[in-house]
């Protein structure tokens, strides 16, 4: 009667290890691919993840001003990410990054800043970049904003005329 008390725990024992394993290596890597690549799983080296990549403004006002958003960014490499600047793809546009160094797992802040009285713009929605100047291998990471602008004050009111065709 013993043994068969026995039998049965251990049985029980095995089919709840059982089931621990198969969550562990079944549904755990499922999950993983659900997962945006953004925020995946360490790399090997130097690696930045951003959340999001791209932000629509929609339509601005010019006499609303600049406007901004921010970038979660993180370290999801294995050693220190350490960075030399950030770029925009044009004056109108200003970013800056709360950190200079980022060790892995550590996360910090990318803010971008628009400004829709630096210059004219084609009429219709377009987009600028800013751009990470790190120690990553490859390509530099890249975030983008989307905006279109509404020219409610005229083309006196921007600070830079450049050759513009009245």
């Amino acid at each position: 009667m013993m043994t068969k008390k026995l039998f049965y725990a251990v049985g029980v024992i095995v089919f709840l290890l059982l089931i621990v394993f198969v969550a562990r290596n079944v549904i755990a890597p499922n999950d993983a691919i659900k997962t945006p690549a953004t925020v995946s799983e360490r790399v090997h080296g130097p690696h930045l993840a951003m959340n999001p990549i791209e932000y629509d403004f929609g339509k601005i006002k010019q006499s609303d001003g600049a406007v901004s958003t921010t970038f979660r960014v993180m370290n999801n490499g294995s050693e220190d990410v350490i960075i030399e600047e950030v770029l925009t793809s044009c004056s109108c546009t200003t970013a800056e990054i709360d950190k200079k160094i980022l060790r892995p797992n550590e996360g910090g802040i990318l803010k971008v800043v628009f400004d829709p009285n630096y210059h004219y713009e084609d009429d219709g929605r377009f987009f600028r970049t800013a751009t990470i100047k790190s120690n990553v291998h490859g390509a530099a990471p890249e975030v983008k904003i989307f905006v279109e602008v509404e020219y409610d004050l005229g083309k006196d009111a921007l600070k830079f005329r450049g050759n513009m065709v009245d």
